[in-house]
């Protein structure tokens, strides 16, 4: 592959743990959130770009930034004259109104750091167009979104490191050559920054094997444990997808705007399509039900029971800050500052995680999972790079948010077109990463105990 290319890819595998972990007021990458504003008229209406923090520092002013695109921007309709921001911090009564700036169609918010109390905030934008219509944001009345800050977690320094130094792996899982054979998977010929584009996602099943959507193909392949081919079944047509196993089969979901969920059983029988009423969506968990992330800090559920969708005032209602996992816990990571922070809900409630500061010239890529693990800790896995590097990092660290064990990975692919299903949880000690291997792919498997 021509260097140049290569880079190009690995800038946009960079972006995609920027944009998820700072705030955005345009649309970059896969982490802005968009949701169309009711048509009042009949005319065009704007399409509102949003991305909102997943953690704050407590009693630290908090920078929100809101804009819109929309297909005529000429149109009265379309153009957005005003913006406020209804902040209700925690423990304080009532709920604060503060007017956005515009600058060149971008208005910047300042909820000041009285009003980012420890137990955090939520907040709502009011949004107005130039014919007198007017919205909510996230949609629906009484829609927040929920804030929460690092109050109370441990600070820690990762160790410095050699970028030399990375962990081998225990060994490959899956080999996946290009194909349209048995075990083969597709590539396409240029993805969106130069250079081939494969498979769009793969995750673990519950009896330890992979399932790899081969979305080129049109069908997820299915590994046993060992690796051994254990056949496939049709996928949705037409668009990459990202996905999350089950005990029964899989859920899916199209990657971007008007994305739609799919929940499919082992033979490919299509048991509940959803759509996701708003937001750019770039992830999906199965979890107790079917949610997709489309920003930084907002997980949205998309049915109620299978076969039974949500509307976008239902899906924005019903919102989490943190990706709820299987076994009732959550977790969230984001950019705080110059640190990396990770937290973690164990079922019972209560609470951990960590401020992490990062060596010097090492910054955040795309954060891939927290994971809790069963003596109350977390295995947190975040890519890293620096001006001549890339890398993932595997931290494991003890109920107390000490840093128990760090190794260093290599870069994981560059063809998938859901970037942060690129390394997934394998189990307590587990990761596997696809990784590219001349014509095709690998799922490799390191043990990180």
């Amino acid at each position: 592959m021509d260097p140049s290319t290569r880079t190009s890819q690995r800038r946009r595998w960079i972006a995609a743990g920027l944009v998820a972990g700072v705030l955005a007021g345009a649309v970059i990458g896969a982490e802005v959130l968009t949701t169309a504003v009711p048509d009042r008229s009949g005319g065009p209406r704007p399409t509102i770009l949003h991305a909102a923090p997943a953690l704050v520092r407590a009693g630290a002013e908090v920078a929100l930034t809101l804009s819109s695109v929309c297909e005529a921007p000429d149109a009265p309709s379309c153009q957005v004259t005003g913006a406020r921001v209804l902040v209700e911090p925690d423990g304080i009564a009532g709920a604060s109104s503060i007017a956005g700036s515009n600058q060149d169609g971008v208005y910047r918010f300042r909820i000041p750091a009285e009003l980012v109390p420890e137990g955090g905030f939520a907040y709502a934008f009011e949004i107005s167009m130039a014919d007198g219509g007017s919205s909510t944001y996230p949609p629906g009345a009484g829609s927040r979104i929920r804030v929460l800050t690092t109050r109370g977690l441990p600070s820690a320094d990762l160790p410095v490191f050699a970028w030399e130094d990375r962990l081998a792996p225990a060994g490959s899982v899956v080999r996946l050559p290009a194909g349209t054979g048995p075990g083969q998977i597709g590539l396409t010929g240029v993805g969106q920054e130069g250079g081939e584009s494969g498979p769009s996602s793969f995750d673990v099943t519950p009896d330890g094997g992979v399932v790899v959507a081969d979305w080129v193909n049109g069908r997820a392949l299915r590994f046993g444990a060992s690796g051994a081919d254990a056949g496939s079944f049709p996928l949705p047509p037409g668009r990459p997808l990202d996905i999350a196993a089950t005990g029964t089969g899989i859920v899916a979901a199209t990657l971007g705007v008007g994305a739609q969920v799919y929940e499919l059983g082992s033979d490919g029988k299509v048991n509940g399509r959803y759509d996701v009423g708003y937001g750019v969506t770039s992830r999906v968990v199965a979890g107790p039900s079917p949610r997709v992330r489309v920003g930084a800090a907002q997980w949205i559920p998309v049915r109620s029971a299978p076969g039974v969708g949500l509307t976008a005032q239902a899906q924005a209602a019903a919102e989490t800050t943190t990706v709820p996992l299987a076994d009732g816990s959550v977790a969230a990571s984001a950019v705080v500052d110059d640190r990396i922070a990770f937290t973690w809900t164990r079922p019972d409630g209560s609470r951990a995680g960590v401020s992490l500061r990062l060596p010097p010239d090492v910054r955040p890529g795309a954060d891939y999972f927290v994971h809790p693990t069963s003596d109350g800790g977390a295995l947190a896995v975040q890519g890293l790079w620096d001006e001549a590097h890339f890398g993932v990092a595997a931290m494991g660290f003890d109920a107390g948010g000490a840093l128990s064990s760090f190794h260093l990975l290599p870069e994981p692919t560059t063809r998938m077109a859901a970037p942060f299903s690129t390394v997934r949880y394998g189990g307590p000690g587990v990761v596997l990463m696809a990784v590219d291997a001349g014509d095709g792919m690998r799922i490799d498997r390191f043990e990180v105990r």
